[in-house]
């Protein structure tokens, strides 16, 4: 995604007018006494100087209303220096040479903060050390405030660079460079990972059952299935690396249970309304995330129609095709369904319960 402060430079056209004669004396006429020979008050977003030359008969001394902007003069010559503007917006003054009571104004203007970077997130599913290159333009500089120890940030005239060291955590990792440019400040997520070395592998299948108790049943977790061996269930599943997700749809068979053909369905919370006998047209998404207390785990969350997804149903049916027919009943009702990697948590695993028979026999 793009961010983009637009430059806004105001152009100032101020005129030093001088008397004029013509045919006819003008009694208020007056020539200034402080004549301007060159200046060169346009300056750039960061701290500049320039000078003003001037020819006069007497002492000159130069001011200036705005507090960014300095003067002083040696000779013929008054040296201006502004500070760097930090903002998106230009800004403007006028530098006053004096001359007893004569005075002549200079415009200055000064242009504000022009910054743009093509990068909220640099997502790598590698282990391996990397660097990632991102178009990056900008007037001033810009400065990496904080940054996790296994990132490093440079740049170029117009690049920026985001390098990782090799990761031999044995799980994601993720963490945010925070910088800013000027008075603008804004973060990066990087992530590192690689699936078969940080998420694949053996979890637990974590959800509530109508009483409010987990139940946690043991899944293998791989790019395309997340499988039960407990229930002898598998789950078709699609990985998205983007997005560092896996996502089950509705409608899918998982296997058979006591003759009876298992399927997929999802409900809300409250198990009133539920995705019926529809194939596939809606997706159950957990995205893994890593932390020190939970170990990698991936929450579940998704939407049908105007509802939140609450709950996962497998349910049973007499035949493969699904309709009102061939409806038996649910085998199994998981509220807020999570997974948890086994490994890398074990006070979070010592709490969960697992139950590995199923509670009841269909009818």
């Amino acid at each position: 995604m793009k961010k983009i402060i637009n430059l806004f430079v105001v152009l100032l056209g101020m005129l030093v007018f001088t008397a004029c004669s013509d045919n006819i004396d003008n009694p208020y006429a007056k020539e200034s006494t402080i004549s301007v020979v060159k200046s060169n008050l346009v300056f750039p977003a960061r701290a500049a100087s320039g000078v003003v030359e001037f020819h006069s008969q007497s002492t000159v001394s130069a001011t200036s209303n705005a507090t960014w902007c300095k003067t002083s003069v040696v000779g013929d010559t008054v040296k201006v220096a502004v500070e760097q503007n930090n903002n998106n917006d230009g800004r403007s003054t006028v530098v006053t040479l004096h001359n007893g009571t004569d005075s002549v104004n200079v415009p200055l203007v000064q242009a504000g903060l022009v910054f743009q970077l093509q990068v909220s997130s640099v997502s790598s599913n590698s282990d391996l050390a990397g660097s990632f290159a991102y178009a990056m333009s900008s007037n001033l500089d810009f400065k990496v405030l904080s940054a996790p120890d296994w990132v490093s940030v440079s740049n170029t005239e117009d690049s920026l660079i985001v390098s990782m060291t090799a990761n031999t955590t044995g799980h994601l990792r993720s963490g945010y460079v925070k910088y800013n440019v000027g008075s603008y400040e804004d973060s990066i997520n990087v992530v590192q990972y690689d699936f078969d070395n940080d998420l694949a592998g053996d979890y637990y299948f974590v959800g509530q059952n109508d009483a409010g108790k987990l139940l946690a049943y043991n899944a293998k977790v791989s790019k395309d299935s997340i499988s039960l061996p407990d229930l002898d269930f598998n789950i078709p599943a699609t990985f998205d690396a983007s997005k560092i997700a896996i996502s089950i749809k509705c409608g899918q068979n998982i296997g058979e249970f006591n003759g009876y053909y298992i399927y997929t369905i999802f409900a809300d919370q409250d198990v009133n309304y539920w995705t019926k006998y529809n194939v596939g047209s809606y997706t159950y998404t957990a995205g893994f995330n890593y932390d020190s207390k939970d170990g990698t785990s991936a929450i579940f969350s998704g939407t049908f129609g105007t509802h939140e997804i609450g709950a996962l149903l497998f349910s049973a049916f007499s035949a493969k095709e699904l309709n009102d027919n061939s409806y038996i009943q649910e085998l199994l009702v998981l509220h807020s369904p999570f997974l948890v990697k086994k490994s890398e948590s074990p006070a979070k695993i010592a709490s969960l319960e697992k139950q590995n028979d199923l509670k009841f026999v269909l009818r």
